[in-house]
């Protein structure tokens, strides 16, 4: 089947003539036309190209059409000369090529003699006439010199268009309204993604680590947010294509430090709002790096460390007072010995090393290791309604190490070859022995004591990749074929709910120790257990052309194959209900026509190449987490038997010693047998111009289609009936309800099915500015308009109980929870500049000069409108088990606004020379939030409390009040020196 469905990707490459080319993985691209004075095109023409910081050189020849193409170029500054016998040598100076870019300098020879040169110095422009994807380059100066909070550089990648975070899980970022997910990072070209949880390797800025890369390792990257070509996959959302610092022809380096203190910083919106003092806060950031020749234009290295340590505590309280009744007033007495605040300790150690060699003028390799070693205090689980037992330390243990070899065949081919072998290790750890016990009020978890759920754990993931990626030049033509193959071996161990978890609905339920619900597992006889070893094998091939169809236009199309392979359960549920569902809890569907058909056009409306249209549209197939399809190892009513009791609870704190008898029915997880891969469907079109020299404006429309999302759904319930209820103040209301004590299949609980039948649209407008750096300024801006819908997808849903919050409120009809979604935000402003204060360079006297020279401010400023919120009822109106859907009747899903964001972020320096000015040291001042708005991060979000026994909604006083924000405003210090 494989076989066959690749012979048909290349069948339809072949009859298509030519594929698709576009950004660069892992470097870049540099093409022309050869002209002489009269306008006509120069064949045969020599072409030259020299790294001006590594010395390696390249050679071509120009086409009968006057074409000339590099390929796969490293990133960095280039020299270009051509050479004709009758023309006069033409020398171009500074070409600055970077991460992914596709540029177009044409060239013109005037009559003369070879030993005769014309010299010229020039960037190349600011418009990329051939590219046809929507993509945004955050430059090396870009990445160096702007404020940035915590140091992690895919932060930055929120300064481009149609990028916002993704709310549901800590740190992730949406492309076009897809879930963090459906993202992908390439250093240097090779995979670094955690394909567990569907992150980046070591997950950087999730809640773990801060970040896996240091900032000061990063060159320079690229976001590709839509429409990138055949060559880049795995992903439905956007891809990060990041270049790290290699060493150079000079040697260079750096030491850093950054410091902050609680003295230095604003107290927080919750401190004020409770009268407390600010909280104890110190953190410092330190490293260095250190780069150069081993052997001149042959052999060079870099290394860099960065260093973080963060102390801070975790201030515990109750975001929900108790009622006055004696009964709550109870509980609240019992529960202020663990109303104690504790520490949060992070500890962060990221390096990277590397090693370039240019073997001979054809061949190059690079070795890269890069390794990241966390940990975290207290971060398994922290926050304000976590009590110390309820959390844990959590570790970070990356390893990656990448080697490419690139071999340059003539003037007209290049072989690159890519091995990448990465160890990603995470173990979580526990600090009680107690069962969970989660405190609910009026719909909010105010406090949560005990284990926590999942705790301790560990996943731990080996990658090998294995790339051959082929680009040749013919004619109009720049062709690429290649493919990789990734192999994941993962081990995780997850004893969900092992330990037992209570929920109780109020302060005065956990006072009469009279749970909503008790949630227990256990490892079946000779199983597992919690043990599951989600492998993963990945195949992809690709083709693709950039056809230079004339002057004007330019054609970049392609198609690219995805084959995933999962590894299987071992166990197989032999239920007869589970059958006549067609359900195998030993199966999980593979998909073997995964064929993503791309195109796009770029096209110079003048002849400057000034204007540019450029647009395209594409099919991009991603991966399915292994979170998801591990769940499905372990949660088959054997291996894990996972109980959720609503009648026969144990007595809090008691747990259950053994499965309870029959009738409590164990909860399962199975994949539907027609899931597919999830796939989106991108096109976009943008008008881009150049203003002046060095400003672009572009005006452009991204569109994105997700289908075959994910979800996770019980279908094990009766359909839902009409019943009757009122409202406090005696109103009727008819609503819907099913009964969790009544199921059709009665052998289980939940049956959690792993369904692929979400789905998402996104439109975006966005209006981008951007100037390079020239005349001491570069700014890069933003406005985006925009909208989500979808009928919340989600690929992580894999805990009963925690993650109920992900589900659809009617899991038979789910299709009904259509409505924004969670990462829509209408309106989107970003601001990023940097300017270079130095007009006191024409000053004659040195001591002034010296005084007033070598400032320099930079900002990032976000400006946006506020993200939806689910109103919630504090009960389980529908009776499907859970309190964490339910709506109050008539409302839809995210509804409610929430509060708007903005933020402004400032870094103030000044640059002093060291020894002849051969060194800099440059002192930094940064504040972040420097107005010390309020931003909140949470509101309350239930509308009604329901009492089940009753049928009654009653309102909620505290409705749509925040409940936490982002940081205050926190102000840094630093000093860097370099040489």
């Amino acid at each position: 089947m494989l076989r066959s469905f690749v012979s048909l990707a290349l069948s339809v490459f072949l009859l298509a003539s030519a594929a698709f080319a576009q950004s660069e993985v892992g470097g870049a691209t540099l093409n022309g036309t050869v002209f002489d004075s009269s306008g006509g095109v120069v064949s045969g023409a020599k072409v030259t190209i020299t790294g001006t910081d590594i010395g390696v050189t390249r050679t071509t020849e120009t086409t009968s059409g006057g074409l000339y193409s590099f390929p796969r170029l490293t990133v960095g500054t280039y020299d270009i000369s051509v050479e004709l016998s009758g023309f006069k040598t033409l020398n171009r100076k500074g070409l600055n090529l970077g991460i992914g870019a596709v540029a177009t300098v044409d060239l013109t020879l005037t009559l003369g003699t070879t030993a005769e040169t014309v010299s010229v110095n020039g960037d190349i422009s600011v418009v990329e006439t051939t590219r046809s994807q929507t993509s945004t380059v955050v430059n090396e100066r870009a990445v160096e010199e702007l404020p940035i909070n915590g140091r992690n550089f895919l932060d930055f990648t929120l300064l481009t268009p149609g990028v916002v975070r993704d709310p549901t899980r800590s740190g992730d970022l949406s492309f076009g309204g897809q879930r963090g997910t459906a993202n992908s990072l390439l250093v240097d070209g090779t995979d670094a993604n955690n394909v567990f949880y569907g992150q980046s390797a070591g997950r950087s800025g999730t809640g773990r680590s801060p970040y896996s890369f240091s900032q000061d390792a990063v060159q320079e990257f690229q976001v590709n947010t839509n429409g990138y070509a055949a060559e880049i996959g795995r992903a439905g959302g956007g891809v990060v294509n990041v270049i790290t610092k290699s060493g150079s022809n000079q040697f260079h380096g750096s030491a850093f430090e950054f410091f902050r203190d609680k003295a230095l910083n604003a107290n927080s919106w919750e401190n004020n709002r409770r009268g407390a003092p600010k909280r104890a806060y110190h953190f410092n950031q330190f490293g260095g790096s250190i780069g150069g020749p081993v052997v001149k234009n042959k052999l060079f290295f870099f290394f860099d460390y960065d260093g973080q340590r963060n102390t801070t505590p975790n201030t515990v309280f109750l975001a929900v007072a108790a009622p006055s009744d004696a009964a709550s007033q109870a509980a609240l007495a019992s529960l202020q010995p663990f109303l104690q605040s504790y520490s949060n300790s992070l500890n962060n150690n990221v390096y990277l090393g590397k090693v370039d060699w240019q073997i001979s003028g054809s061949q190059r390799f690079t070795f890269r290791y890069d390794g990241n070693r966390f940990n975290g205090v207290n971060f398994e689980n922290s926050g304000n309604a976590s009590a110390l037992g309820h959390t844990g330390n959590s570790d970070v243990s990356t390893d990656n190490f990448a080697g490419i070899h690139t071999l340059v065949i003539g003037p007209k081919a290049v072989l690159e070859s890519r091995f990448v072998y990465q160890r990603d290790n995470e173990p979580g750890q526990a600090n009680s022995t107690d069962p969970e016990a989660v405190i609910r009020q009026s719909g909010t978890t105010v406090l949560s004591i005990g284990r926590n759920s999942f705790s301790p754990r560990y996943a731990n993931l080996h990658a090998f990749q294995w790339g051959e990626n082929f680009s040749y030049v013919y004619g109009r033509h720049t062709i690429k074929i290649g493919g990789d193959i990734n192999f994941e071996r993962i081990a995780n161990y997850f004893p969900g709910n092992f330990s037992g978890s209570y929920t109780f609905n109020s302060y005065a339920d956990f006072a009469n120790k009279n749970p909503f619900s008790y949630t227990q597992a256990f490892a079946g006889a000779g199983t597992d257990g919690g043990l599951s070893n989600p492998d993963s094998n990945e195949y992809a091939v690709y083709l693709q052309d950039s056809w230079r169809f004339n002057d004007r236009l330019t054609l970049n199309y392609g198609i690219r194959y995805d084959f995933y392979k999962y590894a299987q359960p071992k166990v197989k549920n032999t239920d007869p209900g589970l059958a006549a569902l067609g359900l195998d809890t030993s199966r999980i569907p593979k998909q073997t026509n995964n064929i993503g058909p791309r195109f796009g056009f770029a096209y110079k409306v003048d002849n400057a190449g000034t204007l540019v249209l450029r647009g395209g549209y594409g099919v991009y197939y991603g991966r399915t987490p292994s979170i998801l399809t591990g769940t499905a190892f372990t949660q088959n009513g054997i291996q894990v038997q996972t109980y959720t009791l609503n009648t026969g609870i144990p007595t809090y704190p008691a747990i259950l010693a053994a499965p309870p008898a029959l009738n409590r029915r164990p909860d399962i997880f199975v994949f539907a047998p027609n899931f597919l891969s999830p796939l989106t469907q991108q096109w976009s079109f943008n008008i881009e111009k150049q203003l002046a020299r060095d400003y672009a404006v572009t005006l452009g429309y991204l569109g994105v289609r997700g289908e075959h999302l994910a979800r996770t759904r019980d279908i094990n319930l009766f359909p839902e009936s009409p019943v009757q209820g009122s409202y406090a103040n005696g109103t009727p209301v008819t609503f819907l309800q099913t009964s969790a004590s009544n199921r059709p299949n009665p052998n289980f609980g939940r049956i959690s099915i792993a369904d692929s039948g979400a789905d998402s649209i996104y439109h975006g407008v966005f209006l981008q500015l951007t100037k390079r750096f020239a005349q001491r300024f570069q700014l890069q801006t933003s406005y985006t308009f925009s909208k989500v819908l979808d009928d919340a997808p989600d690929s992580t849903s894999v805990v009963v109980g925690a993650d109920d919050a992900k589900n659809a409120q009617n899991t038979l009809a789910p299709n009904l929870e259509r409505g924004r979604g969670n990462t829509d935000i209408r309106h989107r402003f970003v601001f990023s500049g940097v300017w270079d204060i130095n007009y006191a360079n024409g000053i004659s006297n040195r001591v002034m000069r010296a005084i007033l020279g070598g400032y320099q401010l930079s900002t990032i400023a976000t400006l946006q409108s506020g993200r939806p919120y689910n109103i919630t009822a504090g009960g389980d109106v529908n009776g499907d088990g859970t309190a964490r859907t339910d709506r109050p009747p008539y409302v839809g899903r995210n509804t409610l606004d929430g509060p708007s964001f903005q933020n402004v972020d400032v870094r103030f320096t000044r640059d002093i020379s060291v020894y002849r000015e051969r060194a800099k040291l440059r002192l930094m001042f940064e504040a972040f939030n420097l107005t010390n708005r309020a931003n909140y991060s949470s509101i309350l979000t239930t509308q009604y409390n329901f009492a089940a026994a009753t049928r009654v909604f009653t309102p909620v006083a505290t409705f749509g009040l925040p409940t936490a924000t982002f940081d205050p405003r926190i102000l840094q210090l630093a000093a860097r020196f370099t040489f």
